[in-house]
């Protein structure tokens, strides 16, 4: 019997992968083979383009191009027998390379399931309300029991399914260990359910060196290059990434030697600076078994920490371990924990926090300098572990060993704003970081009389101007020479601005002249006397005034006039 008589059921709602600025794909599953449809339009009433998949297969990988770059578009899913989708149904592509619009990613790592997995996912919608989300990025061990397909359909695809972020952002994984449980633990192996659950850039179809493997690749989103590794498993040249010179981490020289965006994060499993339930100084005296397990963190720090700082890397992001851990901006240290000096190790003193409290202002990059690098290990998607005896790592300026959460960043400009998550959605600890950020000294400007000029901050954020406004940008009109300044309300940043005002010419004209309300100015700009009744311009008024030139704003009947009289 052909498969278009029996019920095509869609078995594993839609997620989307390969997402760029003109192109996305969205894959999901039927219980039976067939050939279903994609609706898509830019209005859920309006789904006027269908797209039809020629294959009939259970596993559906559909290509969705010639779309306009960050641009939302909504979707169904269509089968003979069922119709998917509603007003939640959509994605929104990339901007174009080098935009620098604001975009967010939301990650998750060590998704140990159970109610602390669900809770964690929970917290992330309570805090993000409606917003969208663009990427989801993980940091491996997305499932633990077995690495099965069975593993991931109840215990990554069907927990993430259930709320917006599989059907609307784009899913950018990485692998960890456990995603090879069972399994040859060998790179891109085709019978492995990670590598066959995921559609990844190999060929540099998303910008970047071309990595010929999903295990590790690299990919541009707005002005963001992102890069993840695999830490863990055996590569095409039978060489882990922690063992030493190997394609991998050749690979990750080239791509970042030709990274031009504004910003760089790197993503994996294994982290190179953790107390938590690992040991990256390798020194864990539980058994011989838990220090293998450290090894590869030590050696991991040795190799990867001076290319990261040689390429200006901005946040390396990492599970493994089932804690929470933050750093300042990290520069030089590869050594073990005991010999981390802040003086030397930490470009920034601040905690970077940006919340008003003392020493806590945002961390200054410069794409000139080396800044450092700030560290995130972000296991605690599905729960926490005891940490060891000597946390937290002297390195980590935040730990947290009792809570877990999501990691939530935001990008705009030259503005990073990262932001650890509970399962309440309460945000625990945070940093901010300007790139390049050029405070204007005190700008002197000049103003004819009359004239509107516009003045703005330098910074992306909150505002406090000496006006009162809240804007990043105003429009004043002085009368007379007057000062502006604009600062942030944490007092981290100010700026002023000196506007001289240069009176006009008029016409002198008779001394008889009405007026409602006058102000008069010397040439200067400055205000000599100002007169809030009706009156005229006459002798006697004129008598007060010393010799010299003069600037009259005359308001009459709701007209208003400047001239220059001669006195």
């Amino acid at each position: 019997m052909s498969n278009y008589l029996v019920a095509q059921t869609i078995t594993r709602g839609p997620y989307i992968q390969m997402i760029s600025a003109n192109a996305s794909r969205i894959r999901f599953r039927t219980d039976v083979d067939s050939k279903p449809s994609i609706m898509i339009g830019k209005s859920p009433s309006a789904l006027n383009r269908t797209i039809k998949q020629t294959v009939s297969t259970k596993e559906h990988d559909i290509n969705i191009d010639s779309l306009t770059s960050n641009t939302r578009y909504y979707y169904k899913l269509v089968t003979t027998t069922q119709t998917l989708g509603d007003s939640t149904f959509f994605f929104q592509t990339a901007p174009t390379q080098g935009s620098k619009t604001k975009i967010s990613f939301w990650s998750t790592g060590d998704m140990f399931p159970g109610q602390q997995q669900i809770d964690t996912y929970e917290g992330f919608k309570k805090f993000i309300g409606n917003k969208y989300t663009n990427l989801y990025i993980t940091v491996g061990d997305n499932v633990y029991m077995g690495a099965s397909d069975s593993d991931f359909q109840k215990n990554f695809f069907q927990v993430y399914q259930n709320g917006p972020i599989l059907k609307q952002s784009g899913t950018f994984p990485s692998v960890g260990n456990h995603d090879y449980d069972y399994t040859s633990q060998k790179q891109d192996d085709p019978n492995i359910p990670y590598f066959q659950n995921f559609t990844l850039p190999t060929k540099g179809e998303l910008n970047g060196v071309p990595s010929n493997s999903e295990a590790y690749y690299s990919f541009d989103y707005g002005n963001v290059h992102f890069i993840c590794l695999d830490s863990y498993a055996w590569g095409k040249d039978n060489q882990r990434l922690f063992d030493g010179p190997s394609e991998q981490l050749n690979w990750l020289v080239n791509d970042l030697k030709t990274n031009k965006q504004d910003w760089t994060v790197v993503f994996f499993h294994y982290p190179p600076y953790t107390k938590g339930s690992y040991d990256s100084d390798a020194k864990n005296p539980d058994s011989n078994y838990n220090n293998r397990y450290n090894i590869p963190l030590l050696n991991l720090r040795k190799l990867l920490v001076p290319i990261f700082d040689t390429y200006k890397v901005d946040l390396v992001l990492t599970g493994h371990s089932h804690v929470f851990e933050r750093s300042k901006p990290l520069l030089g240290h590869t050594g073990t924990s005991d010999t981390f000096d802040p003086i030397l190790h930490n470009p920034s003193s601040s905690s970077g926090k940006y919340n008003g409290e003392e020493n806590s202002c945002p961390y200054l990059f410069d794409s000139n300098s080396q800044n450092g690098t700030v560290y995130v290990v972000n296991g605690v998607g599905g729960g926490t572990k005891s940490p060891l005896s000597d946390f937290p790592h002297k390195a980590m300026y935040y730990s947290n060993a009792s809570v877990n959460g999501s990691f939530y960043v935001e990008i705009e400009n030259n503005r990073f704003d990262a932001k650890f998550l509970d399962t309440n959605g309460e945000v625990l600890d945070k940093f901010t970081i300007l790139k390049n950020l050029n405070l204007k000294p005190t700008t002197n400007l000049t103003l004819d009389y009359g004239k509107t000029i516009d003045l703005a901050a330098s910074w992306i954020g909150q505002y406090i101007w000496s006006t009162n406004q809240t804007s990043n940008s105003i429009t004043v009109n002085p009368t007379s020479s007057s000062t502006f300044q604009v600062s942030d309300p944490q007092k981290c940043f100010t700026e002023k601005f000196n506007v001289s005002v240069t009176a006009p010419l008029g016409t002198q004209e008779s001394r008889e002249i009405s007026f409602d309300q006058l102000s008069i100015f010397n040439v200067q700009g400055q205000l000599i006397k100002e007169i809030n009744h009706s009156g005229k311009i006459n002798a006697e008024l004129m008598s007060n005034l010393p010799q010299g030139a003069f600037i009259f704003r005359i308001l009459f009947q709701q007209q208003e006039r400047v001239l220059k009289i001669i006195n």
